[in-house]
């Protein structure tokens, strides 16, 4: 297994890449109104709507930073042979990448968080690695209503239709 390790403030993170389509730099994105403020916004990915998490928000951290090295991870949450579902999670660094045989689970470890998206702790020498879920970060409902467009405006008159 290989794993795709990420900062969100001063913890490390990862995830298993099966489910990462692609790792890019942050971009401007379209702001969702009225959507909480985990909701970064949105983009267009190859024809696709992609909604985009701010996973510091979400953990309880301060905004993601301006940093050169913030990235967004493209993560697919469709089961295998479905159409994709993409979901993107701001990231303040996704620059590495580890063997899962490089890293052991935390003796010991408690599950602090009865929140469903974080998995289990992981060693890597001396560094404590939070394991993420994305496919627990939003439901099925939550995700679609971020998809789905909240007005069409009419080019010529912008008003709606």
């Amino acid at each position: 297994m290989l794993m795709l390790l990420f900062r969100v403030g001063k913890e490390r993170y990862a995830l298993d890449t099966t489910s990462v389509v692609e790792v890019i730099p942050k971009i401007d994105l379209i702001e969702y109104r009225g959507t909480q403020p985990s909701v970064a916004g949105r983009f267009n990915y190859q024809g696709q709507i992609v909604p985009v998490l701010e996973l510091s928000r979400i953990l309880g951290e301060t905004p993601c930073l301006a940093v050169l090295s913030a990235r967004i991870i493209l993560v697919d949450l469709a089961p295998t042979g479905s159409s994709p579902r993409l979901l993107g999670l701001l990231v303040e660094q996704a620059t590495e990448t580890l063997s899962g045989d490089r890293v052991h689970p935390a003796e010991n470890s408690i599950q602090l968080s009865q929140q469903p998206y974080l998995g289990d702790v992981v060693l890597q020498e001396q560094m404590m690695i939070q394991c993420l879920h994305p496919e627990r970060l939003l439901s099925e409902q939550s995700y679609d209503q971020l998809i789905t467009p909240l007005e069409i405006f009419a080019p010529e008159t912008g008003e709606a239709d």
